[in-house]
């Protein structure tokens, strides 16, 4: 028998196939999972809003959420929540700093708003050329911010709720010198993703110590487990914390060679139901 009590998933990469929806088959696993006793966490580097839109794709709603990297968790049922570790005023300065140093803007998350400006159009616009299905800037809780003044607005009206900023650059030799510029303060939990072997990149930025891991390890104790119970299925550098810590870390196989290698096991890729494989194997028929 599994003794699974909480079932983790990423989205994208994970729980999404590559048309960014979550499949029939996959649906149809986290239904049965839950019909087991499984308390279902979707974690995550988006927001609640865009969360709340992929969690009316299952079957039944899961019941948590961790977002933006692990700066929030909610529950789904009420908007409860549990946790906050986002990012403080002196935070979103230094981040808008190095912004103004490279001549970017950056992407501000809080629980219900995506903030954005030029350099995310642009790196859209880039990923859109590419062939792969990306966000949509024009959905609900998508604010653009056309210039200083405007972040300044913002700065000010979110002042306490940013849970975390994503810096864009069509060069990822810039990202790099980016990255290394924030590490350099000591502030920062970083996550870059990288896209078609290199060729583009963003960097995910969190409050130092902040990540899915620490936030999934939170809510178990919420609960009364300890991360034994835990299984966590992921793709991505942001899910490596919560796959280490995890009893059962599932890695997916389309995630890079050393995501794979940090997972417990590895399941089939998002194209091929991964995810669904996942629970049958490892919760339905408990073979742990």
């Amino acid at each position: 028998m599994s003794n699974i009590k909480l079932l983790a998933l990423d989205l994208d990469g994970t729980l999404l196939g590559p048309d960014s929806r979550v499949s029939r088959e996959n649906a149809r696993a986290v239904r049965l999972a839950q019909q087991k006793g499984v308390q279902i966490v979707l974690c995550t580097g988006r927001n609640l809003t865009e969360t709340r839109a992929f969690n009316e794709q299952l079957d039944a709603p899961a019941d948590w959420a961790v977002i933006a990297n692990g700066a929030a968790v909610q529950r789904f049922a009420d908007g409860a929540q549990i946790a906050f570790d986002g990012l403080d005023r002196e935070m979103c300065a230094a981040v808008r700093k190095l912004c103004a140093q490279f001549g970017v803007d950056p992407c501000l998350y809080t629980a219900d708003k995506l903030y954005y400006g030029r350099e995310f159009l642009r790196f859209l616009e880039e990923i859109r050329r590419r062939g792969r299905v990306s966000l949509d800037e024009t959905a609900e809780g998508y604010e653009f911010v056309p210039d200083t003044a405007g972040w300044d607005v913002v700065a000010a009206r979110e002042d306490g709720h940013v849970l975390k900023a994503i810096l864009h650059h069509l060069d990822p030799k810039v990202v790099d010198r980016m990255m290394q510029e924030l590490d350099n303060t000591g502030l920062f939990e970083l996550a870059p993703s990288i896209m078609y072997g290199g060729q583009l990149k963003n960097v995910e930025i969190n409050r130092k110590g902040v990540h899915k891991g620490g936030a999934l390890a939170k809510l178990a104790a919420y609960l009364g487990y300890g991360m034994d119970v835990v299984m966590a299925v992921g793709d991505s550098d942001n899910d490596l914390s919560m796959l280490r810590m995890a009893g059962l870390g599932v890695g997916m196989e389309n995630a890079q060679p050393s995501i794979r290698a940090a997972a417990d096991v590895v399941t089939a890729d998002n194209a091929s139901d991964g995810v669904a494989a996942a629970i049958k194997q490892y919760i339905l028929e408990g073979q742990t």
